[in-house]
């Protein structure tokens, strides 16, 4: 296990890492909490799945709107001074969608509640431009990205689980306020820690991408516009499946089960230092997300359910990982944010969809329904993957750095865009 542990301890050794690295994680408690929260709350309130369907759908698609420009925003201006301005309209939504909900009002407020929400920063990509900044060797930055994989994968397996326990046997919007205080936190501490912090695009001499989008990204964005489509349906059609079952009390624990098994395969992904090309490792785990879904919308019961969720699962974190480091590889350091994303996009239009039509189809067809959508996405995502093996390629096939001792790489910022 020490062996397996090493590459981590190394990176986490750097002044600041290990600050920002948890608070960053404490910061993106929305990302796993947010979203299922609103669900349960509005299913709970006004009885509907579709409804809240629909609402979830709503936030995530002005989510995925918002991320390019708000990256954008963080670039030029610096983290501080972008998210704080941000963190506020985060707070103001969700509380308003409480409010609403809470008393019963009509579904367009809780539109507008959970689009004001919705506009909350590229919280995913904070850490990561940080790491970018911080490192300077692809090896180490490859570990550096499947440790925020993982540790994305610890808020999915608390998350979740936590929300259904407090909105089930607590207080419906609990899990909202919990997730609101804790990004309160761990974004005040994380943007307190200016020695890490990236310098404003300015300062590095560099420029906006604009939609001079390198290939390797947009194909990247479109493996993420299948993998939104698999964790939107699926989020849904799991809490219905277990309500189905008469167990709608662990919707989250399942959900949990599954994060847990990609928590463990992003960790032991990102403590190997692979030498297969990036484009086959993107394409290889694209497949193996398939077959883990297509097995887990034939699942007969919850316990099988969770015991294939795992393996399932195992292979989200290294695909999300590869998709996080394409951009990484071909984008200048001062564009990571933006060029991150467009990966979000990507995927908050997936989730999108995959919420609305998996709420649809759950409610006129039962919880297996939306499984099966969750499948077909997944097959999907790998065909997407296969299809656009040439962009990846080009924009990141080069042969892999071995030796800590060998000169490093040149970093993305003196890199040639591809």
């Amino acid at each position: 296990m020490a062996g397996v542990l090493d590459n981590y301890r190394r990176i986490l050794s750097y002044p600041g890492a290990l600050a920002f690295a948890a608070s960053g994680l404490l910061s993106r408690t929305p990302m796993a909490m947010y979203n299922i929260a609103f669900i349960l709350m509005v299913q709970i309130q006004y009885n509907s799945y579709e409804m809240a369907g629909r609402i979830a759908a709503v936030g995530v698609v002005v989510w995925a709107l918002q991320t390019v420009p708000t990256a954008r925003l963080v670039d030029r201006l610096g983290q501080r001074r972008a998210m704080i301005p941000l963190t506020a309209l985060f707070v103001v939504g969700t509380t308003s969608g409480v409010l609403v909900a809470m008393t019963h009002g009509p579904e367009w407020a809780l539109w507008i509640s959970t689009a004001v929400a919705s506009v909350s920063g590229p919280l995913g990509s904070l850490t990561r431009a940080r790491w970018s900044h911080l490192l300077r060797d692809d090896r180490e930055i490859h570990t550096a990205f499947s440790l925020e994989g993982s540790l994305d994968e610890i808020l999915f397996i608390a998350g979740p689980a936590l929300v259904t326990v407090l909105a089930t046997a607590v207080w419906a919007p609990l899990g909202l306020i919990v997730a609101v205080v804790c990004n309160i936190i761990g974004i005040s501490i994380l943007l307190s820690q200016t020695k890490t912090e990236p310098p404003p695009r300015k300062e590095l001499g560099g420029e906006s991408l604009g939609w001079r989008i390198p290939g390797a990204v947009v194909a990247a964005a479109f493996i993420a516009l299948g993998l939104g489509l698999v964790f939107g349906a699926f989020d849904l059609s799991t809490v219905a499946f277990a309500d189905e079952a008469g167990h709608k009390a662990i919707s989250g624990v399942l959900l949990g089960i599954i994060s847990g098994g990609s928590f463990c395969g992003g960790l032991i992904y990102g403590a190997r230092h692979w030498k297969s090309a990036l484009w086959k490792r993107t394409v290889v785990f694209a497949a193996f997300i398939t077959l883990g879904f297509a097995a887990l919308s034939i699942a007969p019961n919850i316990y099988v359910f969770a015991l294939i969720g795992f393996f399932a699962g195992a292979t989200i974190a290294p695909t999300m990982t590869n998709t996080d480091t394409v951009v990484q590889r071909v984008v200048e350091r001062g564009q990571i944010t933006e060029g991150l994303a467009w990966l979000r996009i990507g995927i908050g239009i997936g989730v999108a969809v995959g919420a609305w039509a998996a709420g649809w189809l759950i409610e006129n067809q039962g919880a297996r329904s939306g499984l099966y959508f969750a499948a077909g996405a997944a097959a999907l995502t790998a065909l997407i993957a296969v299809s656009v093996i040439p962009w990846l390629r080009r924009g990141t096939d080069r042969e892999p750095h071995t030796s800590i001792e060998e000169e490093p790489l040149a970093p993305p910022v003196e890199r040639p865009i591809a």
